[in-house]
């Protein structure tokens, strides 16, 4: 009788211990919700490696390494929306092993750079150069999140994030046109990266595993191939216990944090949920950044961006790298003043400041063209991808406002040097502003609107 009990008992906790297994999965709705969380939440990632892989691991790439750009151009697309007012320079830091050191060189006051970097996670970590800390110079200490020396003498201050590989998109103005880019040049030479073992002069601690980086795969991030990418990053981040609602939807989906799967491994109801929240998390991203936006809202460090991944991850989709509100704001408007999508193939557009209503910036505005879907410059007779206050030769109105000029054909000669070329069909504009006002910063400065023209 004992035993009779005693096997009844087993088998009602294998029971319950099923039933509640069972209760524990999502059903098809509720893990197609949770894939849509889990792509918005890995898309930094996934886009991050993108970047690194093309910027810092294929071909004669190295971490550690500059590669200076001079002005983009259409062919340049490692990055989406890229700026052609203040050429690129950009690297990635591994920093498994120790930490590395960055200097920047004292440059004249009335130009601008900054030295944006970034962790995996597409958080923007600081700036430093003209806005934080003026055009003298300044060394920082980039490190890894469990790292625990001291501040090292000479360094100003420490950079850290929460991934063991940090990115930099450092920009540094090019002043009136490519007559400036030689100068440019130099300064960017003076940008230096180097361990932190080479800048005390002392022995090199033992270098990190070895990694066997995957090829990217462009394109990838619409199609299955994603989630293995995601596999792969994962273990690369420091895990931060505020995401820890999110690592356990992760859990739910199947997606070990630890990495190691495939998503052909996953099982059947699992990939079905993942295919259907991924294409929903593309469409809202593709649908906020048609509409009109704050960038701010989608650029900063956590402290600023916290656990809205939707948002974090619209930010590498309309632009990765894009910087906080302090040092730029992008102020965008899809549409005209009739709420139309600007088009090259309908209608020619004027945008008109006021006299004394330009975009009250401490270094310089422009507007930058791109085609669309893409967001990629677009290439045009004139050889010109963005316009504004750097411009040499814009001519203002007899009452001293200023109208520019966005279509696909020559507004005619005596308009062409305030003309930026727009491609014969769907465009994108960006107003930049660089060392906004507060008025740009609070919203109070408003954007002239796109007022159209018909087609000749």
């Amino acid at each position: 009788m004992k035993w009779f009990h005693t096997a009844a008992a087993s088998v009602l906790l294998a029971g319950l211990a099923v039933y509640a297994l069972a209760q524990s999965q999502p059903d098809a709705k509720a893990a197609k919700e949770m894939a849509k969380e889990a792509y918005f939440f890995t898309y930094p990632l996934v886009m991050n490696y993108r970047t690194m892989y093309r910027q810092a691991i294929e071909g004669d790439r190295a971490f550690g390494k500059w590669v200076h750009l001079g002005v983009s151009a259409p062919e340049d697309t490692d990055i989406v929306t890229p700026n052609n007012d203040t050429p690129y320079s950009y690297a990635w830091v591994d920093l498994r092993a120790e930490p590395w050191v960055l200097t920047l060189p004292k440059i004249e006051k009335e130009r601008f750079y900054t030295s944006q970097w970034d962790d995996l996670w597409g958080y923007v970590l600081d700036n430093p150069g003209s806005v934080n800390d003026g055009n003298d110079g300044i060394k920082v200490l980039l490190a890894a999140p469990d790292w625990q020396g001291e501040k090292p003498k000479g360094i100003d201050r420490i950079i850290r994030g929460e991934s063991d590989f940090l990115g930099s998109l450092t920009r540094t103005q090019l002043i009136g046109g490519k007559d400036d880019l030689p100068r440019v040049k130099e300064i960017q030479q003076g940008y230096k990266l180097e361990p932190l073992s080479a800048y005390l002069g002392t022995k090199a601690p033992a270098a990190a595993p070895k990694i066997d980086w995957p090829t990217w795969e462009e394109g990838a991030e619409t199609t299955d191939k994603y989630w293995d990418y995601v596999s792969f990053m994962l273990p690369l981040t420091a895990r931060n216990d505020a995401d820890s609602a999110m690592y356990a939807k992760l859990d739910k989906l199947g997606l070990d944090a630890k990495g190691g799967w495939k998503f052909s491994e996953l099982p059947a109801e699992t990939q079905k949920a993942l295919r259907a929240g991924a294409k929903d998390a593309r469409e809202h991203l593709d649908r906020v950044g048609r509409g009109k936006y704050d960038p701010a809202d989608f650029f900063g460090p956590r402290e600023r961006i916290g656990t809205d991944y939707a948002n974090r991850a619209q930010g590498v989709y309309l632009g990765i790298f894009g910087n906080v509100p302090e040092q730029s704001i992008y102020l965008t408007n899809p549409n005209d003043v009739n709420g139309e999508e600007t088009d090259g193939s309908k209608a020619s557009y004027t945008v008109t400041f006021p006299k004394g209503e330009e975009p009250p910036v401490d270094y310089f505005w422009s507007y930058t063209m791109y085609r669309l879907p893409e967001r990629y410059l677009v290439d045009n007779p004139i050889d010109r991808y963005s316009i504004g206050s750097s411009t040499k030769g814009l001519k203002r109105n007899p009452d001293g406002s200023l109208t520019l000029y966005f279509s696909h054909k020559s507004p005619g000669k005596d308009k062409e040097s305030n003309w930026l070329p727009a491609p014969d069909g769907p465009f994108w504009l960006v107003l930049r502003t660089y060392g906004p006002s507060k008025a740009i910063i609070d919203g109070t400065y408003k954007q002239p609107d796109y007022m159209p023209q018909p087609l000749e």
